[in-house]
């Protein structure tokens, strides 16, 4: 894993525990390959963490329509988003 995408999977954890803590969720043991729908985040909670991640990262994947489809996996929105920042 590059660097860039290395970062972005920690601003991706960091988001997903703040969502947690705001929401009373309780997040599941994570890796790439977790299933998003498996996260423990309900589907506020997942969108909650994506508009912190464009905060965040400065850019979105879903706006600026670079993504081209929804991500399944944790694995899967980091390497949308890195596509979506390289792409800046």
């Amino acid at each position: 894993m590059g660097t860039r995408a290395h970062q972005i999977q920690q601003a991706l954890q960091q988001c997903m525990e703040e969502v947690a803590a705001q929401t009373g969720a309780e997040l599941a043991d994570m890796s790439p390959n977790t299933a998003l729908h498996e996260s423990g985040l309900d589907a506020l909670g997942l969108a909650m963490v994506i508009a912190k991640l464009d905060e965040k990262l400065g850019c979105s994947p879903f706006r600026d329509g670079s993504a081209e489809g929804l991500p399944c996996t944790l694995a899967e929105l980091v390497q949308l988003y890195q596509h979506a920042d390289d792409s800046y």
